[in-house]
């Protein structure tokens, strides 16, 4: 698992409402936490106990993505602990 990572480009809906919405591709990244709780960290800060929703979509919401502009990509990585990243490109 150690290095895997994807590229996800934030959409309006996401920063409005505070998510991040997977897309077919993407969810085989996460296939193995569907319904789990995990450890999230987005920009710098530790986010706890997060989900996918049954829409695909990881809550994480508006605060920490108030640095971030719509279309900006963004980096969705895992660690070999099985730690997950969310850093702006």
């Amino acid at each position: 698992m150690e290095g895997k990572r994807i590229e996800h480009t934030l959409k309006k809906w996401e920063k409005k409402y505070g998510y991040i919405g997977l897309s077919p591709s993407e969810r085989e990244f996460f296939s193995d936490l569907k319904g789990k709780y995990f450890k999230l960290k987005i920009l710098g800060k530790e986010i706890l106990q997060r989900k996918i929703d049954d829409e695909w979509r990881i809550y994480v919401s508006k605060e920490p993505l108030e640095d971030l502009e719509v279309d900006d990509t963004i980096i969705i990585s895992r660690d070999k602990k099985g730690n997950y990243y969310i850093e702006k490109e």
